[in-house]
């Protein structure tokens, strides 16, 4: 079976760092704070490897984490982001998506974490990056700190002076330019342009290289496994290669300190407060303006319980011929469309492993968060999703991104199977016939996720009640300036129409 390119919907999932914002001391300011060194190595902590491609971002933030001070393991760190709890997607028009919490959004949940924690939490970003003006704005409006680097020399001495106060800098890399042989399988397949997470934890100025912690090594490909040669602990890379690797990501670095003594005056939340369990409440429930504040989003998409919920509708023959039908038309029309159709299968089986693995991890470690609260109805209710998640999920469309012929899950291969029939009758109708029983089981799983979901984030809501107006905020708001535009037009017709 030939699949069209232009349908090609990339799997890779390699992830893209949080990007945030705040007001943020320069790095001309802090200069003076530091003396000048040429090299400078942090001490070991324990290494944490990110199990699977798609968690870099989370396994990074968890050793940034404990360098600050915090015991915490990549698992707390799925529950206390509310990631492991969160999913998002988004049916309209040719719109296809889905998102594990781990990858809907990770600037959000990375500054939750740092309050809860106490952690002073900056990110920096370069000064090229696409649409910074834009970006900054809606980052400050969410209270999110960010300092902009002006170029290689300023990415440098961030990461000089964040090593010499005794912390490691996590950034964001494109890991085609890491030397570990892992990455050979991104380099045969030109899988250029990713985005990984790495730790920087040293720098050596007359040897011009740097020590990372990386815990992607492993992930992927022919070598996964735990890298027992201890290949992703500090880990020796050029500067020639750190250059490469760093600006092609925008220079994207993320900073993790403790408050400081000042800071220790402000209000500090954590885990056992009344904070982290409401977040998952309305995680789970699906309320759009957490997912997506002041944003447009939060009305086009579905969230939570209610997008597994809709997802259990259009993985049905219905669904799916409603979505291809938007496609009627376009050149090589079976080719394109059995395309997508396979990409929907190999999407859903990806998206929804990597919500599985997240999700079960978090639901044991979350009433450790919080033990003074009695999750047992919550767990409980949490726990029926398991099974559902299981007979969908499969690693290896994680394990080997891009290689179609490995993806051999039920869910991927099914729909492979399914796609080359189409392509093969130019029948949409039988084929997807043949495929009713598969395709209700899918539903019925997905469906089956919704509702545990739904009864989870009831549970929380016994313990902390619903907000009405953070649910229905964002529409009573939308409606309520309908209505006003509305009074507005009715008045000004009745002054300019003629008295009766």
């Amino acid at each position: 079976m030939k699949l069209s390119t232009t349908a090609v919907i990339v799997v890779m999932i390699l992830v893209v760092l949080p990007i945030s914002t705040r007001e943020f001391t320069t790095l001309a300011q802090t200069e003076s704070l530091f003396f000048p060194a040429d090299s400078g190595l942090l001490p070991a902590h324990s290494y944490v490897w990110q199990e699977i491609n798609g968690f870099c971002a989370w396994a990074a933030t968890t050793m940034a984490m404990q360098y600050a001070g915090v015991d915490i393991t990549m698992y707390d760190v799925f529950a206390a982001t509310t990631i492991g709890f969160s999913f998002a997607y988004f049916r309209f028009d040719d719109t296809f998506l889905m998102f594990p919490g781990a990858l809907y959004t990770q600037v959000e949940p990375t500054q939750f974490l740092a309050d809860l924690y106490g952690i002073n939490y900056t990110l920096y970003v370069g000064d090229n990056i696409p649409n910074l003006e834009q970006n900054v704005q809606v980052w400050e409006s969410e209270g999110i700190q960010v300092g902009v680097i002006d170029g290689q020399v300023e990415a440098f001495d961030l990461m000089r002076q964040t090593i010499d106060r005794g912390y490691p800098l996590l950034i964001s890399v494109d890991p085609i330019y890491l030397p570990a042989y892992d990455y050979n399988y991104l380099r045969e397949g030109e899988l250029a342009g990713g985005g990984h997470g790495v730790l920087i934890v040293g720098y050596n100025d007359s040897e011009t290289s740097a020590t990372i912690l990386d815990p992607g090594v492993g992930s992927f490909g022919e070598y996964y496994g735990y890298p027992e040669d201890g290949r992703g602990n500090y880990t020796t890379l050029t500067y020639t290669a750190l250059i490469d690797a760093w600006s092609s990501r925008y220079y994207i670095s993320n900073t993790f300190f403790p408050m400081s003594p000042v800071d220790d005056q402000m209000v500090v939340y954590n885990p056992k407060g009344d904070l982290l369990g409401p977040m998952v409440r309305d995680k789970l429930l699906g309320v759009g303006s957490i997912y997506s504040p002041n944003s447009p989003n939060a009305l086009i998409g579905k969230f939570g319980e209610a997008g597994f919920r809709q997802l259990s509708q259009d993985i049905t023959v219905d669904g799916l011929k409603s979505f291809l039908s938007v496609f009627d038309g376009v050149d090589d029309e079976t080719n394109f469309k059995a395309s997508l159709l396979y990409f929907i299968g190999l999407g859903l089986e990806a998206q929804v492993t990597l919500q599985y693995l997240s999700y079960r991890t978090a639901l044991v470690s979350l009433p450790a968060l919080i033990p003074e609260i009695d999750l047992e109805a919550f767990v409980e209710a949490g726990e029926a999703a398991l099974p559902a998640f299981y007979d969908l999920a499969d690693n290896s469309s994680l394990i080997f991104p891009g290689n179609i012929s490995q993806a051999t899950g039920d869910v991927a291969s099914t729909f492979f199977t399914m796609a080359q029939g189409f392509n093969t009758t130019g029948d949409l109708d039988s084929t997807l016939a043949s495929y009713e029983g598969f395709l209700d089981s899918v539903s019925d799983n997905l469906l089956m996720i919704a509702d545990s979901w739904l009864n989870a984030g009831n549970a929380l809501a016994v313990i902390w009640p619903n907000d009405f107006l953070t649910i229905y905020g964002p529409v009573l708001a939308f409606g309520g300036g309908g209505i006003a535009a509305l009074v507005i037009v009715i008045f000004w017709w009745m002054r300019k129409k003629p008295s009766q």
